[in-house]
Parts: structure tokens; C-alpha cells; sequence
């Protein structure tokens, strides 16, 4: 597929991927002895497109500071019918043409990569309230304007990993995906969304 790389241009504001055919339909996960186990989803009927739908391709085109051949994060309803090309590299193999907004990550063997323009942030709460006896631990507040930074591209420099953002209260929209074979719940906060630094 790396004949691919960079050969279709994109119209407007929109990336190429490709996407494997059953990429969603087993994931790998760990039992408790470390074993991997290879677990299956029945897609032929879902309630929850993030459960059956595409979220990951392959970049065809540079996009910002992601490199053709990046392995990405999509929306998940961000592919479908209406945007597959008449291009097809073998018969497991689709390619789409969606819309830049819908790209949310690159994902390498280290994790996330931030794309330039928005960051990987995690929620913050109150600390731990103890009761007048000692006993009964009160839930922990969630701070909804704050967001701590977990990692950000390079060209972002207002902010640092570990900082906290004040934020609009809407921009903490969790996503659930699997990356790298584990389930995982991560927050793409947008640098336009951060209306300052929190500090202690």
C-alpha cells in the first residue's frame, strides 16, 4: 500500500485512509496470566456505532504533523459508503476520503500521537473527602473547566504535560477505543477550547 502514500489529493478540508475490512471484529486482550486472548464482537447488531464501526485506518496523506503510513484514530462514524473511493488495493482494503475533524489521533508503538491543534488530556477532581469519623470516603468532584495535560504535540507551547487547562465545560468529551489491544477512555482537548492555565 505504500505506493498509495501521498498519490490522491484530497479536496477541502479532508485526509485519505485506508481501512482494513474485520479490524473492529476481535480484539486482543490479556487474561489474568498474562495470556493473550483473542475476543470477538458481534457486529451484526449494535446500539453503539463505537462498538461496530470503523475507528482506525492507515493515513494515505500527510496531514499537519502526521506522516502517510501513520496509524490513526477516526470517529466512528466517520466511514462509510458515501466517502469510499473507487479505489480498492486488495479485496480487504477500502480507502476513504473523510473529514479532517474526524482524525483524532496518530497511534505509534508508544501510544497517542497529538496532532498539532489539539491535545490528550484526563479529567480532574477534587481530592478525596474523609467524613467527621474517618470512615465513609465522600465521591470524588469532578472539576468540569479543568483538564490536565497527558500529552501534546510540539507545537503547542503555552501548555505543558502535567498542566492544568481551564477549559470550556464542554470540552471534555470522552472517547472509548481500542489501542494497542486494550479498551482505553481518552479525552482530545482542543487548544482553541483552553481559556487558560490553572495553577495551584
Amino acid at each position: 500500500m505504500n505506493n498509495l502514500y501521498n498519490k490522491i489529493k484530497p479536496v477541502g478540508k479532508r485526509i485519505i485512509v485506508a481501512i482494513k475490512s474485520g479490524s473492529k471484529q476481535s480484539h486482543i486482550i490479556k487474561d489474568e496470566n498474562g495470556n493473550d486472548v483473542e475476543l470477538y464482537i458481534d457486529t451484526s447488531y449494535s446500539w453503539d456505532g463505537r462498538v461496530s464501526n470503523h475507528t482506525q485506518g492507515i493515513l494515505l496523506t500527510d496531514y499537519k504533523n502526521l506522516k502517510a503510513g501513520t496509524n490513526v484514530l477516526l470517529h466512528h462514524n466517520s466511514i462509510d459508503d458515501d466517502n469510499k473511493l473507487d479505489i480498492q488495493p486488495d479485496i480487504n482494503t477500502s480507502i476513504h476520503a473523510v473529514d479532517e475533524m474526524f482524525l483524532y489521533f496518530g497511534i505509534d508503538d508508544n501510544g497517542l500521537i497529538c496532532i498539532d491543534g489539539f491535545m490528550l488530556a484526563e479529567r480532574v477532581y477534587d481530592e478525596d473527602d474523609v467524613s467527621p469519623g474517618g470512615i465513609i470516603l465522600v465521591e470524588k468532584k469532578q472539576r468540569e473547566s479543568l483538564l490536565r495535560i497527558l500529552a501534546k504535540p510540539e507545537s503547542i507551547n503555552d501548555f505543558e504535560v502535567g498542566e492544568i487547562a481551564i477549559v470550556y465545560k464542554k470540552s471534555d468529551y470522552e472517547m472509548t477505543h481500542n489501542i494497542g489491544g486494550k479498551v482505553q477512555k481518552i479525552i482530545r482537548l482542543k487548544y482553541s477550547d483552553c481559556l487558560g492555565k490553572y495553577q495551584d
